[in-house]
């Protein structure tokens, strides 16, 4: 099913947090689309761009399918998640008042803080990072933060880092209710558990392609039609505007923010994979539901509001890694994507392993038995 394990049997692979592992058929629809499908879109009315520009749409449907959303003129494309955040805080910083605040947890991305400094430097944008209790975020705590002047909340479904769930449904409500603009990072919760928009009241979306068993290159952005309607894009071009008498008229909806050329090929080509997960999403969450039962009792961790993910950890993390590397075990170690990580929760290195569906038990006791043969202090988050 997925070639880069039926090429390397031996190795192990537990660095499903940053990539996923791509299925066979993945390759099979890339070689199709470069062989048939090899046209840009509304460059043309001749019948194979037509039919280029529904499975557009398809594709469109797909992620309407995977978050419940209502209208597929709410999903955006873009190039990666970071680009994704930094267009939608460049694109609201014209609602943003003067001396307002911006909401995160400790526990998010590098990508959104170093985006909030930037963001912070064009207004008097005050940046407030509310505190975590055992690394989880706590409803009562986030409330003591909210003020008058809160706008923005930003967080994340799931921690890359430390694999906490978050309820945020509460959290959405709270937000709806006072007002807040909320920006909900799904880029690791996506190919792990059900993204409902229907059930919370979020205004932003975004998540990676390459989560869900497809290519990189492609992000994708749901914006609620309030906002749709209410916002403007920075940045222009090709496609999204027409031009009368030396005036620059938009197009509706999510169309005038597809400027320039779109990257079609990793879309069209993730066509077919995108189908295969939801063709196979009850048998991938079971299988990753097992797999955690089992492996949280070999580590002795509880379970509860937590997704595929362990952190470990260990002073003597560039040894560990090398020790790892020589019994062929893929993982990541120190070199995490959260700052804040340092600053607040844990200044010691760490070494992160994240499975999927397709790992298997006999792995996860392999390691175990390897971090105990190591016979270092190794300390689990």
């Amino acid at each position: 099913m997925f070639f880069f394990l039926k090429k390397n049997k031996k190795k192990i692979y537990f660095d499903n947090s940053s990539t996923n592992q791509k299925p066979d058929i993945l390759f099979k629809s890339i070689i199709n689309i470069l062989q048939k499908k090899n046209f840009n879109l509304n460059r043309g009315n001749f019948n194979i761009n037509i039919k280029n520009f529904f499975l557009f749409k398809k594709i469109k449907k797909i992620f309407k399918i995977l978050i419940n959303n209502n209208f597929i003129e709410e999903i955006i494309f873009f190039s990666n998640s970071t680009f994704s955040i930094n267009f939608i805080l460049l694109n609201i910083i014209n609602l943003i008042k003067i001396n307002s605040e911006i909401l995160i947890s400790n526990k998010e991305h590098n990508s959104v803080l170093i985006s909030l400094i930037k963001i912070s430097k064009y207004k008097n944008i005050k940046i407030i990072i509310f505190p975590t209790i055992n690394n989880k975020n706590y409803i009562n705590i986030f409330c003591d933060f909210i003020k008058k002047n809160t706008f923005i909340f930003i967080f994340n479904q799931i921690s890359n880092n430390y694999g906490y769930i978050n309820k945020i449904k509460h959290f959405s409500i709270i937000c709806y209710c006072n007002n807040i603009i909320t920006i909900l990072d799904c880029t690791q919760s996506i190919s792990y558990i059900n993204v409902n928009i229907k059930n919370i009241k979020i205004n932003f979306i975004f998540l990676s392609l390459h989560k869900l068993y497809s290519l990189t290159g492609v992000s994708i952005m749901y914006c609620n039609i309030y906002m749709l309607s209410k916002i403007n894009p920075i940045f222009l071009g090709g496609g999204i505007s027409t031009i009368h008498n030396y005036i620059i008229k938009l197009k509706k909806y999510n169309e005038k923010f597809f400027f320039g050329t779109q990257n079609f090929f990793s879309l069209f080509s993730s066509y077919y994979s995108l189908k295969w997960y939801l063709t196979n999403k009850k048998y991938i969450f079971y299988k990753n539901n097992y797999l955690k039962k089992n492996i949280f009792f070999i580590f002795n961790k509880k379970k509860k509001l937590f997704s595929n993910i362990l952190l470990f950890k260990n002073k003597y993390t560039f040894f560990f890694n090398n020790y790892l590397n020589l019994n062929k075990i893929i993982t990541r170690c120190d070199q995490l994507c959260n700052f804040m990580k340092n600053m607040f929760i844990n200044k010691k290195t760490n070494c992160r392993i994240s499975f999927n569906f397709f790992n298997k038990l006999k792995e996860i006791l392999k390691i175990k038995f390897l971090i105990f043969f190591y016979n270092f202090r190794i300390k689990y988050c």
